[in-house]
C-alpha cells in the first residue's frame, strides 16, 4: 500500500511522470510503503529512476544495516520493532528509507508503529513533514532507534525473572528460557552493532545530502545506539553467569542428595552386617545367640554403630574444611588504601618516633 504525503499533506499516488519531474522547490515529497507488492516496487523503480541493486534489495528484504550512496539518493537499512502476535512478544523490521533530493521513500515489511507516529505526527503538526528530506530523516532514525528500548526492557524483565526462578527452585524450563534469551541477544547483538556503525557514518562529514543539522541531531541517535550495544553485552554476560549459577546450584543440590543417601547408607551397614552374620544357616552360630551374652553383645554393636559413624564423618568432614572456615579459627581483615607519598612520609616519621620513644 502506498502513502504519499507532499508539503506535509496527505495526497493521492502521484503520477510516474509528475514523480520523475519532482524538484526540491516542489516541497518535501513522503512516499511510505508498507508490506509492498511487485506493482507497488514498480511504481518506484519507475518514478525515482531506481538502481537495478536497490531494486533487488527491496525485493529481497533480507539485509543488515547499510548505507548505499548512489548518484541521485541515499539508500539506508535500518531496523524497527512492532509487537507479534503474542502481546509480550516485539519483532525486529527491516526499514528500507531512500532520500533524493526533495523526496524520501520509506519502504517496510509491515506497519511500524515508530514510522506511524511520525506520519500522524505531520497530519497535526505539517511543519514536520515540510523541512528537508535530512530532518525529516533524523526524525524517523529517532523513532526506529527509540523503538528497541522496550525490547531491552522486557530482556531486563525476563533476566530477573531467570534468576529469582534460579535462587528459589531452577527446574528445566530455566534452561531452555536462560538458552531463548541468549538467542535473542545475539540477534539483538548483530543487528545494532551495524545499527551503531551505520549512524556513526550518517553523522559524520562523509554522506553529503545530510546537512550539518541533521548530522548533529544524528549524533544524539548514534549515542542512544551505543549505549543500547553495551547494555546487550552486558545483558549477555549477565545470562551467562545465571547460566553458571544454575549449573551450580544443580551440582550442589545432586551432591548433598548424595551425601543424604551415602550417610542412610553408612548407618545401615553395620546393621545390615549383623543382621546378615547371625542370620546364617550354623548351628554353632544359632545355638551361641540363645545366651543373653550374645543378645546384649548385638544390641550394644548397634547401639554404638551410630554415634561412631557420626563422629567419623564429621572427623572427615572437619579435614575437607578450610582452616579459615573452621571454628574458632582467627580471620585477618585486610583494609586496602591507596599508597601515596605523603602516606608513606607519614609512615616513616611514626617509625622514627618510635625507635626514639620505646
Amino acid at each position: 500500500m502506498i502513502e504519499t504525503r507532499v508539503r506535509g499533506r496527505l495526497s493521492e499516488t502521484l503520477p510516474v511522470e509528475r514523480v520523475l519531474a519532482w524538484q526540491p522547490e516542489d516541497g518535501l515529497l513522503w512516499i511510505h510503503v508498507a508490506a509492498p507488492e511487485p506493482a507497488d516496487i514498480e511504481y518506484l523503480t519507475r518514478g525515482f529512476a531506481l538502481h537495478p541493486l536497490v531494486v533487488e534489495d527491496l525485493e529481497h528484504r533480507n539485509q543488515r544495516p547499510k548505507l548505499d550512496d548512489y548518484p541521485n539518493m541515499l539508500f539506508i537499512v535500518m531496523f524497527g520493532t512492532l509487537r507479534g502476535p503474542a502481546e509480550d512478544t516485539l519483532i525486529l523490521c527491516e526499514v528500507h528509507i531512500m532520500i533524493g533530493d526533495g523526496w524520501l521513500v520509506t519502504v517496510t515489511d509491515a506497519e511500524i508503529p515508530a514510522i506511524r507516529q511520525v506520519w500522524e505526527a505531520a497530519q497535526k503538526r505539517p511543519e514536520i513533514a515540510t523541512g528537508t528530506a535530512a530532518s525529516l530523516f533524523h526524525r524517523l532514525c529517532d523513532g526506529l532507534v527509540d523503538s528497541v528500548f522496550p525490547i531491552l526492557d522486557s530482556v531486563d524483565e525476563e533476566i530477573d525473572r531467570i534468576e529469582n526462578n534460579i535462587i528459589e527452585r531452577a527446574d528445566a524450563t530455566t534452561v531452555s528460557d536462560i538458552f531463548r534469551l541468549k538467542r535473542d541477544l545475539n540477534v539483538l547483538r548483530r543487528v545494532l552493532g551495524p545499527q551503531r556503525d551505520l549512524l556513526q557514518l550518517l553523522a559524520g562529514p562523509r554522506t553529503s545530502r545530510l546537512d550539518a543539522d541533521s548530522q548533529l541531531y544524528l549524533r544524539d541517535v548514534y549515542d542512544h545506539t551505543v549505549r543500547m550495544v553495551e547494555q546487550v553485552d552486558s545483558y549477555r554476560d549477565i545470562v551467562t553467569g545465571a547460566l553458571d549459577v544454575y549449573l551450580t546450584s544443580v551440582s550442589n543440590r545432586l551432591g548433598e542428595q548424595t551425601r543424604r543417601l551415602t550417610l542412610v547408607a553408612t548407618i545401615f551397614l553395620p546393621l545390615t552386617f549383623l543382621t546378615g552374620f547371625f542370620g546364617m544357616n550354623f548351628g554353632a552360630l544359632v545355638s551361641a545367640i540363645q545366651s543373653p551374652m550374645a543378645f546384649a553383645f548385638g544390641v550394644s554393636a548397634m547401639a554404638l554403630a551410630t554415634p561412631l559413624i557420626y563422629l567419623v564423618s564429621q572427623r572427615l568432614t572437619a579435614r575437607a574444611t578450610p582452616t579459615g572456615a573452621r571454628q574458632g579459627a582467627r580471620i585477618r581483615r585486610l583494609h586496602i588504601r591507596p599508597y601515596t607519598r605523603r602516606r608513606q612520609h607519614h609512615e616513616v616519621e611514626a617509625a622514627a618516633d618510635k625507635g626514639g620513644n620505646p
